[in-house]
């Protein structure tokens, strides 16, 4: 199960009110809506054409146990036109995606506008540690396209998919929660890569030779360790003065080790947030830390000082 999946289960059931829609957990007696959505084929012209039988049988049966799955319902006549979900992203494990379909008759009405909107203002507000969120559209899918951008998503990557080309889509760069999720999952990717180092510089007869409790060395000890310090962690180099190579040993708050990279002598004194952030701009695509380098979402971090 994953991060998101945990961070739904703990807020679901939910319902949505807007002014003209009611969005509700689906239940078996959405079978025909769903059908409808998945067999359609206006519906379904940038989703990679009508699903197969089987497929709309598993959706029928799995939709109303899936937290993060709602009907959009018609406030108006109470007529179901629609459904939104929320659920892991599968191109970067901690993100969220948002997907949605609406029935033909529910269009240029703003309804969609409507109904994304408030399930992206619900992750925000009912799961304030959870991941970031995406949504994902064919880049020829011009409607879907001004909706996401309607609502204040800005778009932050093309690529390929499904044969297709796509864009992907994040709450705009300006708005502090998104940034603050962004930073988030990349720091703890950062930090799992430094933990990860940490691991193998322990491996290394000198790492061995270190007890577990550094302080159990004593003061002359102490003073022959390398006095280099972790930017992100403030942590001192367990290890001997004029070690080489420059990859340096220490223990993170919780006791675990992990290690560090300087790179001619000088040590990466920007803090953990700071480097989250850097590494956040090339995730939108944008120029940082004097790199022309582009991160997608779902690829892997790039190297360099204190990763």
């Amino acid at each position: 199960m994953t991060s998101v999946d945990v961070a739904l289960r703990l807020v679901w059931p939910a319902e949505l009110r807007t002014d003209r829609l009611h969005l509700r957990p689906v239940t078996t007696d959405d079978a025909s809506l769903v059908r409808q959505l998945l067999t359609d084929a206006t519906v379904r012209a940038h989703l990679g054409g009508p699903a197969s039988e089987e497929r709309v049988a598993a959706r029928q049966t799995t939709y109303p146990t899936t937290a993060g799955a709602w009907t959009v319902v018609r406030a108006a006549d109470d007529q179901p036109v629609g459904l939104v979900t929320i659920g892991p992203d599968h191109r970067c494990e901690g993100a969220a995606e948002i997907s949605y379909q609406l029935l033909p008759s529910a269009w240029g009405k703003g309804l969609g506008r409507e109904a994304v909107a408030a399930a992206v203002s619900w992750w925000t507000e009912a799961v304030p540690k959870g991941g970031p969120m995406v949504a994902v559209t064919q880049a020829a899918n011009a409607g879907s396209r001004r909706l996401l951008e309607s609502i204040g998503m800005t778009l932050v990557d093309e690529f390929e998919e499904h044969g297709q080309p796509q864009c992907l889509y994040t709450p705009a760069g300006d708005q502090e929660d998104a940034d603050l999720r962004w930073a988030r999952l990349i720091a703890e990717r950062v930090d799992a890569a430094e933990r990860r180092r940490g691991a193998q510089a322990r491996a290394t007869a000198m790492g061995q030779d270190l007890p577990d409790n550094l302080t159990a060395l004593s003061d002359d000890d102490l003073s022959r360790l390398c006095p280099d310090r972790h930017g992100a962690y403030g942590r001192i180099c367990a290890r001997t003065a004029g070690h080489l190579p420059d990859l340096h040993l220490g223990r993170a708050p919780d006791g675990a080790w992990i290690a560090w990279l300087t790179s001619d002598g000088l040590e990466d004194t920007r803090s953990g947030d700071q480097r989250a952030l850097a590494l956040l701009d090339m995730v939108r695509g944008r120029r940082a830390c004097e790199s022309g380098t582009q991160l997608h979402p779902g690829s892997a971090l790039p190297a360099g000082p204190g990763v």
